[in-house]
């Protein structure tokens, strides 16, 4: 291709991608009573509102990325939270198991204590015996 038609050809298509952007936004009521939203004016000549396209923002870059980093500071000491919060839980619920499991164990051995006679020698974790 030409160089000479093919700036022109990029300007146009420039122009045609463009154009669409700035389109505006039309609102109307069609026939049975409904509102319309188009970026086209209604086929026909009904009376439209033209709806103009909302200002830019007002607030520079540097206070938007302020403000997104405190709302990500806000969102990372949340989720830390949920963590700790969630390993306490998974904390103490080992507890509550070794601590039922520690019960189970106490209860046979003062069953086992009790169904014995008193003079019976008893054989402790370290090898030794013991009476009770």
């Amino acid at each position: 291709m030409p160089r000479k038609t093919f700036l022109p050809s990029i300007l146009l298509g420039l122009f045609l991608v463009t154009s669409q952007a700035f389109a505006g936004m039309y609102r109307w009521t069609d026939d049975e009573g409904d509102v319309v939203y188009s970026q086209t004016p209604p086929p026909d000549n009904r009376p439209v509102k033209p709806i103009a396209p909302p200002p830019p923002p007002a607030e520079n870059t540097s206070q938007i990325q302020q403000q997104t980093q405190k709302l990500q500071e806000q969102l990372d000491n949340i989720a830390r939270e949920r963590n700790e919060k969630k390993q306490k839980q998974q904390e103490a619920a080992q507890e509550k198991k070794q601590k039922a499991e520690k019960c189970k164990v106490a209860r046979s051995n003062l069953k086992s204590m009790q169904e014995k006679p008193p003079n019976t020698l008893w054989g402790l974790p370290d090898g030794s015996y013991q009476r009770f």
